[in-house]
């Protein structure tokens, strides 16, 4: 019996540890009396509410999409398409303005184009072999 209950005991306390560094050294002891105690100090990092990974996530994935769609409709169509955009009412002229090619989107744009000549080189060799 005491093999199982200090096994128990190792068990809850490697559990109470992962926890503690979880919450950046905080933990909690229920004394024998109920009587529930803090532990440890709490982490002195700063936490912001904003999520700031997540607002940079999308504004990669946007500027990834913005340089697709200048690729594959062209520059000529893809500028004609924000010009009316930007003419619009509203909400049309916002998304005209975040839709205008950057300097970013533009060389993501030589990169798309790297990769699709890469693409037919490699598919031209495959059918020439």
């Amino acid at each position: 019996m005491f093999t199982k209950t200090n096994s128990f005991d190792d068990r809850v306390n490697r559990i109470q540890r992962r926890r503690r560094t979880r919450r950046g050294g905080m933990g909690f002891v229920v004394h024998a009396d109920g009587v529930v105690t803090a532990i440890g100090r709490p982490s002195s990092r700063l936490r912001f509410g904003f999520p700031l990974k997540g607002l940079l996530i999308a504004l990669t994935l946007a500027v990834l999409v913005k340089a697709y769609l200048i690729w594959f409709l062209g520059v000529d169509l893809y500028a004609l398409e924000v010009t009316s955009l930007i003419e619009g009412a509203g909400y049309e002229r916002i998304a005209g303005q975040i839709m205008l090619p950057d300097p970013i989107s533009l060389w993501m744009v030589d990169r798309y184009d790297a990769i699709y000549a890469f693409i037919q080189a490699g598919m031209a060799a495959g059918d020439a072999g």
